[in-house]
């Protein structure tokens, strides 16, 4: 599907804005064709632009290449916030792309396990959670059909609550990889953390590509003040995406008392995940403040 987007966005800068070709295309999207015919037909100049813009175009060269990889989706993302994110003609191409609905349909990568019910209660102000935390343990790794983006396994994963103004940010940093060893320079985003209901973290960001994008943060367990459990659920324009991880004030899992991981390993089965099966992240080497 890449493809053809890219083969349509080439079109925009000569033809595509043609009546004629504009005509035989609204008659075709009128019968549902694919999403790369929208983009013509609706995002003509931003495609164009994107095309002419060289780190935009090498954006989306860079997405082409992921194609048939067994990381697809992983490699997919890191183009998009590695050459992308910043850009401001990529992300307009997004923007117009999210405002005519030129995505193209695709299933949830992974599954939302958790809701407002499987919250901890007592739970009741962020400043309960604030501080800094390190993914140690993820659900979402790539590790099949139904987990494909690896969210969860990105190294260095370093979580911070902070309080702005009136109100509260998660300063994250993590950078592209897996298994502990990074393949990109530090990465860094700021939402905007709310608590609507007790054990539940609304994060809104403003600066990533594509906006909206809105996760509900479920802390499932917390039996002491150094770990936490948080299963997770994304939502942008182009994907539902999910995942879930064990969060520690230290940078590994290796201090965990027995008693507590034996909590997570009972309250993970509880949501249907096999706690031993979550993949493990070591942030030994990793910045503390990049």
């Amino acid at each position: 599907m890449l493809r053809q987007i890219v083969f349509v966005l080439v079109l925009g800068t000569t033809s595509a804005t043609h009546p004629a070709f504009v005509k035989t295309l609204s008659d075709q999207w009128e019968n549902k064709a694919d999403p790369g015919i929208c983009i013509a037909l609706h995002c003509a100049l931003q495609s164009g632009a994107c095309v002419l813009d060289p780190q935009c175009f090498e954006t989306l060269q860079c997405m082409i290449g992921c194609s048939g990889k067994p990381d697809e989706s992983q490699c997919q993302f890191e183009c998009e916030m590695t050459l992308g994110n910043g850009n401001e003609v990529f992300e307009d191409l997004l923007r117009c792309m999210a405002a005519n609905g030129c995505f193209p349909e695709v299933p949830p990568d992974g599954i939302c396990l958790a809701s407002e019910s499987d919250t901890v209660q007592e739970i009741t102000d962020i400043e309960m959670v604030a501080g800094s935390w390190w993914v140690v343990r993820g659900v979402n790794c790539a590790q099949d059909d139904v987990w494909l983006g690896g969210y969860d396994w990105y190294p260095c994963q370093h979580e911070r609550y902070l309080r702005l103004g009136d109100g509260w940010i998660n300063n994250t940093t993590y950078t592209g990889g897996s298994d502990s060893i990074p393949t990109t320079d530090v990465l860094v985003t700021i939402p905007h953390a709310t608590m609507p209901s007790p054990g539940l973290i609304r994060l809104e960001y403003d600066d990533e590509p594509l906006l909206p994008q809105i996760e509900r943060w479920h802390i499932v367990s917390k039996p002491s003040d150094d770990y936490m459990m948080v299963f997770w659920c994304g939502t942008n324009p182009a994907l539902d995406y999910n995942g879930g991880f064990v969060l520690s004030r230290t940078r590994t899992q290796n201090e965990m008392p027995s008693e507590i991981e034996e909590e997570f390993r009972r309250v993970a089965a509880s949501l249907g995940v096999d706690y031993d099966a979550m993949c493990v992240t070591d942030n030994t080497l990793c910045e503390e403040n990049p």
